[in-house]
């Protein structure tokens, strides 16, 4: 038979009411009185009992009234329990002595959390079993406390303490669950990637590990299943994790929280969660208490209980909410809850107390388990509805140690079997049965481990709402690939064209040319060498003809470079209409090509061919490279040598030409192993310069500037000396042209001679200035001079599209006005051109150190690039040259060659796109073999910088996001900013950001009105950031862009710069092309479109994209402790406002630092965050931060530096030793957002595989998850 476990004490000893009972217990014979139950000489088990309880002084025992051989056995029972080590079973009749024996057994096989069950004094065992479970509750509480009090702990452990007194960061349950969500979905999106089992030594040490931090054998022997056998999980855990932080962070992802050793718990465990009101005072008191209770104890979820609560009839309450929750927990749903006829169950309130319960009032008892810390609590009706019944059973199970998916899954067991007919369910009596089930359920659980929390509330989780379709991924073109696949073809395959006869005038004409009385001289160098160095001009088409000339059944394929794509594509066209169209020269530029299976001669961009070598193509099939304008020295073109000198000895058909007019010949001799150098003069039609001081006494020029006189004789007297023969008038001109900032436009109007009715045959005029504002400015001044219809005025710069850039070949009878760039430098022959005026100064991109940015500065042109943009002017016919600089400035300040771009900007950009080209390379040994390698060290710091930013993994590995930033011509911070704004669809605002950024302040501040200059930038502060004030300030000009007087008056109102604000407005539109170039957004969309900017209102979003490209650019803002103080107030006290100046900075690396005054955070005194991120510092007589926004929590946890998990200690660090941020947080919270990070950089590997969009990913499951949890910084609300 089974055994009864439990002995209780009795209230009921000596009481007289039970004078019947007593009576019962009498066990003398009497006359005539059926036989005795055991043979004379023995001792009743009863009598024994009796004498026993007497002994140890205990209350009598209470023995029910049955039968009585049943109370016997009972009483052979009870003796055993705390009589086991006495030899009792010998005055033990036959029978119960057999009883004594079968228990014995049950004894010795009993398991070790069993022997409470034998000891001598079961009620001290008893309180020591719930002294135990008290202390087990209360174990984490005890374990903080000594390790922080504990003076002899470790260092380690004492830095625990820089955790508590850190911020902590927070994830609502909500959210948590949409993370969780998030990343399962991620991970089937990119499950392709795994790794290798670990060996069998390896898990056996973590699984050591794991039980030694507190984790249960079943869930270290789900670990160590996970560990042993492959998955694409278990690689990105190891891709930068040890095996035993894997396999913690695995628990800690797949087990349920309130499952999980107290070390890794929440402050607040969620199996007891607290339910905040969200109530109106009007609310139900009953429903809610219902609600709280449901949840607060019974441990069902707060969306269940709420939805089965609304659904509750007026006279219905408690009982039937347990009803109903218990039917969905076994998913029986539309029962009637009604009495059904069938018969309760019966409870007897003597047996429950026996068995250790207690009543609470009417209605409630409590049953608790004599294995485990749980407790049954059972609601009773024995009036009209007459339940607990079959199919109408409330009950729920509490426990303060184990988690509520636990119970729930017990209760449902429990619940399942009473769902049967009493007579079915019930093997004796009803308290013993729920005793039983209760009891095997806690076996079950020692024995198996938890059971799935998913299994458990799989019936109780909300319908899953229905979700739009994930971004589709959808393959595109690349120009690159195209190039290298149509072009592959091998020279025998080539196809027979037929020729169309050329023009007898261009053949004429290029026999003309110089280049072709040296062409017998190339072709002869060529064939011998495999390098030539040319200075001056040929035609690659030489090449072309050579191999049709000599007929051996081979043709070339030949690539040109060019350094823009308005030359390739010009220069295409034009010798295209040299061969007569006949389908062998074609042209390749980002976005565009036009080639075909008879191309022979390909001109490209350099970016074209350098991404052609990144993708793996060799160039095979390719017999010679021209590479073009060469003495320009851009960063893609020293790459690109490099590249073509290592290809030289891997491909001995590759011949390679370096080309340009003005070049520098030895350096690139030298650099390819004294190559062959051939010079060919170029066209010698005469051109006549004109020198500034040439120019001022020829047109009476008087400047508009303020400064027309010179008061310094010393100066005046140096100009004379410089300049002998010119009047001081001129003198003062030559002066002030020469050192003014801007430009005055009428001089240009002036000397072109537009402005007279001269009889001079119309003719073109080529104006070259540093930028695309400055182009505008200049048309805008002559459109508005001169009467309509004299002239047409053309804009010529990089970012205008190449239709646009076409126009400026188109004939006209009119005057023909060129603004151009440097673009119209090189390779561009526009016949009609016959004057050009230099401005002498272009805009190169130069790196501030103290900025640690890539700005575009203006400055001097190079003498070398001054002969090109002389030479524009003689390409067809005589011409003249006017140069707005003296003859003293271009031989005393201008240099004679241009400095190479990789000396002058940032190593960030280098380092990466070095890496691209080779990533099994070191980058150090890649740059070091460059034409002019840049110093190492400072190698070493790009690459730190590169790390921290995260394009470079702690593996040197490239990562997604570095080969995307890689691909942007900007510097690495601001092409980061970038590529976030596209992803998380808040293009417009990041743009401005970006753009302001990178451009000169927008507010002014005049000396003499300061203050007013400081008051209007304050009506636009907004969200504890400087740079999103001068973004609302851009955005309330963008709304009167259209209103140019409108804009005016605002702008001189609210001391915002007209000049920086439309070179704002020029530089988002050439970021935006970037980013249309390099795929990242559709070639024709607009920046403003909605769909690209469905997130531009969440400011906590674009507060941390600024993060993202500044990071380790971070201070703390610190309040100290003797900063707080409190105010005496009728209802008790109240902390008392801080000012801005008690506020204290410290930055991750060099400490102490200051806001700048001219920062709208000078005066804040409300900081939701204590973290602020900022774009410069400098010192003067403090180390001040200028353009500061304070940044929330997430954006340091998912676009800062690396996160790292102490699991013990229940902390974050963010970054690394040399800056870093320490964050209190439960550690799931940090495995999540890792998952996250690295399925993030899962999708920017994606777009960069199937060569989509960024943009495309606007409803990926990733995204959505990192915009709720930087929406409220974690919260729901």
């Amino acid at each position: 038979m089974r055994s009864k476990k439990g002995i209780v004490k009795s209230g009921n000893a000596g009481n007289a009411s039970k004078s019947s009972t007593s009576k019962a217990l009498d066990t003398t014979p009497k006359p005539n009185a059926e036989s005795p139950l055991f043979p004379p000489g023995y001792k009743y088990p009863l009598s024994l009992l009796h004498e026993r309880c007497q002994k140890e002084a205990w209350e009598k025992p209470v023995i029910d009234t049955s039968v009585p051989e049943a109370r016997h056995w009972g009483a052979t029972y009870a003796l055993y329990r705390f009589c086991n080590g006495m030899q009792l079973h010998r005055a033990l009749p036959p029978g119960p002595r057999d009883y004594w024996h079968e228990l014995a057994a049950e004894h010795k096989g009993a398991p070790e959390h069993l022997n409470w069950m034998y000891a001598a004094d079961p009620f001290a065992a008893w309180k020591e079993v719930k002294e135990r479970q008290a202390k087990a509750a209360q174990k984490r509480e005890a374990a903080v406390s000594s390790s922080d009090n504990d003076p002899s702990q470790s260092s380690s452990l004492r830095a625990s303490g820089v955790f508590k007194d850190s911020p902590e960061v927070r994830m609502a349950v909500s959210l948590r669950e949409v993370v969780e969500m998030a990343i399962k979905e991620g991970f089937a999106l990119y499950g392709n990637d795994s790794t290798q089992a670990l060996e069998e030594e390896t898990i056996s040490q973590v699984s050591s590990q794991l039980k030694s931090l507190g984790f249960k054998d079943s869930q270290t022997k789900k670990a160590s299943s996970f560990l042993s056998e492959p998955s694409p999980l278990l690689a990105q855990f190891l891709h930068s994790s040890s095996p035993l932080e894997a396999a913690t962070e695995y628990l800690i992802l797949s087990v349920p929280e309130c499952d999980l050793p107290p070390k890794f718990l929440p402050s607040v465990n969620s199996s007891n969660p607290f339910v905040s009101s969200v109530y109106s005072g009007s609310s139900d008191i009953k429903k809610r208490w219902m609600e709280e209770k449901a949840v607060k104890e019974a441990g069902f979820p707060i969306h269940t209980v709420q939805a089965l609560s609304a659904n509750l009839k007026a006279n219905e309450g408690w009982p039937a909410l347990l009803v109903a929750l218990g039917k969905r927990l076994l998913d029986v749903r539309n029962v009637d809850q009604s009495p059904s006829g069938m018969d309760p169950f019966i409870l007897d309130e003597q047996e429950l107390i026996s068995l250790g319960g207690e009543r609470h009032g009417d209605g409630h008892y409590t049953l608790p388990s004599f294995t485990g810390p749980i407790t049954l609590h059972i609601l009773y009706d024995a009036q009209e509805n007459a339940y607990p019944r079959p199919g109408f059973c409330p009950m729920y199970i509490t426990s303060d140690t184990v988690p509520a998916y636990v119970r729930l899954h017990m209760l449902s067991r429990i619940l399942s079997v009473l769902g049967q007919p009493a007579d079915e369910v019930v093997d004796s009596t009803f308290g013993t049965t729920l005793m039983r089930l209760l009891d095997e359920e806690w076996a079950q659980f020692e024995d198996h481990g938890p059971p799935d929390v998913h299994d458990v509330l799989g019936h109780l989780m909300p319908s899953k709402q229905t979700t739009q379709p994930l971004a589709t991924f959808t393959p595109k073109m690349d120009v690159a690939k195209v190039t290298a696949t149509n072009i592959r073809q091998g020279p025998q395959n080539r196809p027979v064209y037929e020729k169309k006869p050329v023009s007898k005038n261009i053949t004429d004409a290029r026999k003309r040319l110089p280049a072709f009385k040296a062409k017998v001289d190339f072709l002869r160098i060529l064939l011998k060498d495999r390098v030539v160095v040319v200075v001056g001009e040929t035609v690659p088409q030489y090449i072309l003809e050579s191999y049709e000339e000599l007929s051996q059944g081979q043709s070339p394929n030949i690539i040109v470079t060019q350094p823009r794509r308005i030359s390739a594509i010009s220069v295409s066209d034009r010798v295209s209409e040299e061969r007569g169209h006949d389908g062998t020269v074609g042209y390749a530029v980002r976005g565009k090509s036009k080639q075909g299976k008879l191309t022979q001669l390909l001109f490209c961009t350099t970016g074209v061919v350098l991404r052609r070598l990144n993708n793996g193509d060799r160039l095979q099939n390719v017999t010679h490279v021209v590479v073009d304008e060469v003495h320009e020295r851009s960063l893609d073109g020293d790459f690109l040598l490099l590249a073509l000198r290592q290809l030289v000895d891997t491909h001995p058909q590759l011949k390679i030409i370096l080309m340009s007019a003005t070049i520098n010949h030895e350096i690139f001799s030298r650099y390819f192993s004294d190559a062959p150098v051939l010079s060919i003069p170029g066209i010698t039609h005469p051109i006549d310069d004109k020198y500034l001081e040439d120019i001022i006494p020829m047109i009476g020029y008087l400047p508009t500037s303020d400064k027309q006189k010179l008061n310094d004789e010393k100066m005046l007297k140096k100009l004379r000396q410089i300049y002998p023969g010119l009047e001081d008038r001129a003198l003062i001109a030559l002066h002030n042209i020469t050192n003014t900032k801007s430009i005055d436009y009428q001089v240009r109007i002036q000397i072109s001679g537009l402005g007279n009715d001269s009889n001079r045959k119309r003719a073109g005029i080529l104006i070259f200035l540093p930028g695309a504002n400055e182009i505008r400015h200049c048309l805008d001044s002559i459109n508005v001079k001169l009467k309509p219809g004299t002239v047409d005025t053309f804009p010529l710069h990089a970012n205008l599209p190449i239709e646009d850039q076409s126009r400026v070949f188109s004939k006209t009878g009119k005057w023909k006005v060129i603004a151009a760039t440097n673009v119209a430098e090189t390779s561009i022959t526009i016949d009609d051109i016959v004057y050009v005026i230099d401005t002498g100064k272009v805009k190169e991109t130069h790196y501030s150190p103290t900025a640690d940015l890539t700005r575009l500065e203006e400055t001097l042109v190079t003498r070398a690039a001054a002969r090109q943009r002389r030479g524009r002017a003689g390409r067809m016919q005589p011409g003249v040259c006017y140069k707005l600089y003296t003859r003293h400035v271009e031989e005393v300040d201008m240099e004679e060659f241009p400095k190479p771009e990789i000396l002058r900007v940032p190593l960030e950009q280098v380092s990466l796109s070095a890496k691209v080209m080779d990533e099994h390379e070191d980058v150090k040994s890649t740059l070091s073999r460059l034409i002019d390698p840049p110093d190492p060290a400072t190698i070493e710091r790009a690459w730190s910088n590169l790390q921290e930013l995260g394009a470079i993994d702690p593996s040197d590995n490239l990562t997604s996001l570095g080969r995307h930033i890689a691909m942007l011509p900007l510097d690495v911070r601001l092409a980061k900013m970038l590529v976030f704004g596209t992803i998380f669809h808040c293009l417009s605002p990041v743009l401005t950001i970006v753009a302001l950024m990178s451009s000169k302040p927008l507010f002014t501040s005049p000396e003499s009105s300061r203050e007013e200059a400081s008051k209007a930038k304050r009506r636009f502060i907004i969200e504890n950031s400087d740079i999103l004030t001068e973004l609302e300030a851009f955005n309330q000009c963008w709304r009167l862009k259209g209103q140019p007087k409108a804009l005016q008056a605002f702008c001189e109102e609210n001391f915002i710069s007209r000049t920086t604000l439309q070179e704002i407005f020029t530089l988002r539109r050439e970021f935006c092309a970037a980013l249309q170039e390099r795929g990242f957004l559709a070639p024709d969309c607009d920046p403003m479109d909605s769909a690209l900017n469905e997130n531009s209102d969440n400011s906590n979003l674009l507060k941390a994209i600024i993060l993202g490209g500044l990071w380790p650019r971070v201070a703390r803002v610190h309040l100290p402790k003797s900063a707080i103080k409190f105010d005496k107030v009728q209802a008790g006290a109240v902390q008392r406002d801080n000012t801005a100046k008690e506020f204290k900075m410290f930055d991750l690396k060099e400490g102490r630092v200051f806001v700048h005054p001219g920062s709208v955070l000078f005066d804040c005194t409300v900081w939701k965050s204590p973290f602020l991120a900022y774009f410069h510092k400098y010192q003067s007589s403090k180390v001040f931060l200028r353009d500061a926004t304070e940044v929330p929590l997430y954006a340091l946890l998912l676009f800062g530096g690396p996160v790292s998990v102490d699991h013990v200690k229940g902390g974050l660090t963010v970054g690394n030793r040399d800056a870093f941020v320490c964050l209190r947080a439960w550690p799931r919270i940090g495995v999540l957002v890792n998952q996250l990070r690295q399925l993030l950089d899962l999708l920017l590997s994606n777009c960069i595989e199937d060569g989509s969009s960024l943009s495309e990913a606007r409803d990926h499951p990733v995204i959505l998850a990192m915009l709720s949890l930087l929406f409220q910084d974690g919260m729901t609300e």
